[in-house]
């Protein structure tokens, strides 16, 4: 008998349009994940696509996430469909793919995140996701689908310029705008407060939540940065990244301790 139970606390709150905010979890140990999730982020995305992770162990930090009501998110490092199903069958609660142009991306993404009707995602009970079994092979495709997180980020002019019909894609959750790689395809790499990247993912950000859609992007370092976000519309806060973070909290204290001795 399976017991196994899962709880999607971000795709419940995307649902209800509520605001949440997570992280970047780039550091590839399992006990900073479940730090994180301990301080009490709602969601990690675990970065398969930047950080230093093992495709076979993401069960590990699936588990560190659980402990504490996060939801983890992995950021796969193309839109591949074999990538996508390993994280899913390992628990993961969600997708989210990089580097989308276009609606067939888009479509392709949501397809290899699904099962059918709705894609075609390889399909096996026999899982982390599936509880271990068949024994309720009958209702679990239809579970998951309504469980799974997908996300895709655009961080091109191209995929900006495909917008609308990206958005008509169905079962996409959270759209989110790369503001770094943004600022790059703009000519102005890095300078992600410069006014040709803000005013593009402004109006990106617009558009989406126009129809009900999850917006995210950006990376606020402050409390005055979450505000601003909040203020555009984007309602996945994506706080930092954790590298950051650590490094932020040491350097403040070495730079004071300095000064002082």
């Amino acid at each position: 008998m399976s017991n196994h139970k899962q709880i999607n606390y971000l795709k419940s709150k995307i649902k209800s349009q509520k605001p949440v905010i997570g992280t970047w979890n780039t550091i590839g140990s399992p006990l900073v994940t479940e730090v994180l999730a301990s301080a009490g982020f709602e969601f990690l995305i675990i970065d398969f696509e930047h950080g230093p992770f093992d495709i076979g162990n993401v069960h590990q930090y699936v588990n560190a996430c659980e402990r504490y009501d996060c939801s983890p998110i992995v950021r796969v490092p193309s839109n591949t469909n074999w990538i996508s199903l390993q994280a899913l069958d390992q628990g993961a609660h969600g997708i989210m793919v990089p580097g989308v142009r276009s609606k067939k991306d888009a479509l392709n993404f949501v397809s290899s995140a699904k099962y059918y009707p709705k894609g075609t995602r390889g399909f096996t009970p026999f899982t982390k996701a599936g509880g271990f079994t068949n024994n309720n092979i009958n209702m679990y495709p239809e579970k998951a689908n309504a469980f799974t997180v997908t996300g895709i980020i655009i961080e091109s002019m191209n995929g900006i310029n495909q917008l609308d019909e990206i958005l008509e894609v169905e079962d996409l959750d959270i759209i989110y705008f790369g503001a770094y790689d943004l600022s790059q395809d703009l000519g102005v790499p890095g300078e992600v407060r410069n006014n040709k990247v803000v005013s593009v993912i402004e109006s990106a950000v617009s558009k989406t939540v126009s129809i009900g859609k999850c917006a995210g992007g950006f990376v606020p370092q402050s409390k005055d940065d979450v505000k601003w976000l909040l203020d555009m519309g984007i309602k996945f806060i994506t706080y930092n990244v954790d590298t950051d973070i650590l490094y932020r909290s040491i350097n403040d204290v070495v730079e004071w301790f300095e000064s002082e001795v």
